[in-house]
């Protein structure tokens, strides 16, 4: 796995060196690449696992996963300058119009890397067929959540398996199209439900933040927070108050410790965590019944821990 993740790396760069001519555009591009992988590199390796679980053997397959890395960085790049709550990565530090300006090229650079990755033309042309469907997708469900339109469990979880889930099917199945396969149903199932289990346990995880990348106090609309606005006793009134816009962030900063014990009396956290771990073992339950996954069980865990 990790020399899949160099090679992932190097085909990154390659592409930034040989495309982005402007010394200024390579340079930030660079950076912003070497920012993205102090993190674990996911979605990449997932599309090589996924070439390789169905037969394929071209070399090819590296720039393909780095297509779909150079997509992933993009996304995040725009996801973090709307939310503005990433002050210290390297595109929210670079000028709002240098950061816009990389997003965007790094999404027209994705597609071109899918093309030159020299594998069978007709192969490539339907996986990025398929691929701009899923990040269509992925777009629906990013305007959901930019204007924070969810209002219950279920229109959440609509809202995730759009915008999450369909990046993370993509991944996937760009690896078995790329391999010579048609579109898979089984894999899109269980794609989608690795999907639902990480963003929740990033839920879990940003619940109790008390800055820029707390949920509560950016008034974010997630499934745990409908569950803790359900739970809330007498006492807790405060924290619909906030929510609903009565008080306003800065009554409500002294709070902290007041909204830990809500969030552990109420059981939100646990609720979280019961709901990730539920959608992560039915990912492996349905990725243990497609034949081919039977020598990969391990590099699936890739992605969540």
């Amino acid at each position: 796995m990790e020399e899949w993740v160099t090679r992932i790396e190097r085909e990154m760069r390659e592409l930034v060196e040989r495309y982005y001519t402007a010394e200024p555009l390579a340079h930030y591009a660079l950076a912003f690449i070497d920012d993205k992988l102090r993190e674990p590199m996911r979605f990449g390796p997932l599309t090589v696992l996924h070439y390789r679980m169905f037969g394929g053997a071209d070399e090819g397959i590296y720039r393909a996963a780095a297509a779909v890395e150079l997509f992933i960085l993009a996304s995040d790049i725009l996801d973090d300058l709307q939310d503005r709550d990433a002050p210290n990565q390297a595109w929210s530090k670079a000028p709002l119009s240098v950061a816009m300006h990389l997003a965007m090229s790094l999404m027209t650079l994705s597609q071109q890397a899918m093309l030159d990755c020299e594998m069978d033309r007709m192969v490539v042309l339907r996986t990025l067929e398929m691929m701009n469907r899923q990040l269509l997708k992925s777009a629906n469900g990013q305007m959901v959540d930019l204007v924070n339109a969810a209002v219950d469990e279920d229109t959440y979880t609509a809202m995730v398996s759009d915008k999450s889930a369909s990046l993370l099917i993509y991944a996937c199945m760009s690896g078995v199209m790329l391999a010579g396969h048609e579109w898979h149903d089984g894999v899109a199932e269980y794609a989608m439900e690795l999907g639902m289990a990480a963003q929740i346990q990033n839920d879990v995880r940003d619940l109790l933040r008390w800055d820029d990348k707390s949920d509560f106090l950016q008034r974010k609309k997630t499934l745990l927070i409908f569950f803790l606005l359900d739970e809330l006793k007498e006492q807790d009134q405060w924290i619909a108050d906030y929510f609903e816009g009565r008080l306003t962030k800065e009554e409500i900063m002294d709070k902290q410790q007041a909204f830990i014990e809500a969030c552990e009396r109420t059981g939100a956290s646990l609720y979280g965590a019961v709901k990730s771990r539920i959608h992560y073992n039915q990912f492996r339950e349905l990725f243990l019944e497609i034949p081919e996954s039977s020598l990969f069980e391990e590099g699936i865990s890739i992605y969540f821990g």
